[in-house]
């Protein structure tokens, strides 16, 4: 686990206003591994966090919102739910039998400008996915799928 320092948190949300335009993030970004993102808005001081991480070994703390993927970041689930109110850019609005097909996991045949897209459906955000300009891959996880 790593806190990270206010100079590499500026750095996530620029990247995160540039993509998604979320141009605040009221909490603390803890960093797992090389690139899993989480926000952590519990009352342990940072220090007394890092104490407890040095003694035990954290595995997990916050809400993992977020993953970095070379110079992108992509939002989870939690992500898009925790910041939905912030979100203006890269959206990618789809029609209800589109919303059942992404929400069962299967990918979108839909051309588009090569990035991350938010997934909208009626108002709802319900994913993100990575265009490569002719399909979205889903990243919806198989726990959270609607079963066949």
């Amino acid at each position: 686990m790593k806190i990270l320092k206010s100079s590499e948190k500026k750095g996530i949300l620029n990247k995160l206003n540039e993509q998604y335009g979320i141009s605040k993030i009221p909490y603390l970004i803890l960093k797992f591994g090389k690139e899993k993102l989480r926000i952590y808005s519990g009352t342990l001081p940072p220090n007394e966090l890092k104490k407890l991480d040095n003694f035990i070994r954290i595995e997990n703390a916050g809400i993992y919102f977020a993953k970095q993927e070379g110079e992108k970041i992509r939002l989870t689930l939690d992500g898009i739910q925790s910041f939905k109110d912030q979100i203006t850019k890269n959206i990618l609005e789809i029609n209800d039998q589109q919303a059942k097909e992404w929400l069962k996991g299967n990918e979108l045949y839909i051309k588009t400008d090569k990035n991350f897209k938010i997934i909208k459906n009626n108002e709802e955000f319900i994913g993100c996915g990575k265009s490569n300009g002719e399909r979205i891959t889903n990243f919806v996880p198989k726990n959270r799928r609607v079963k066949n």
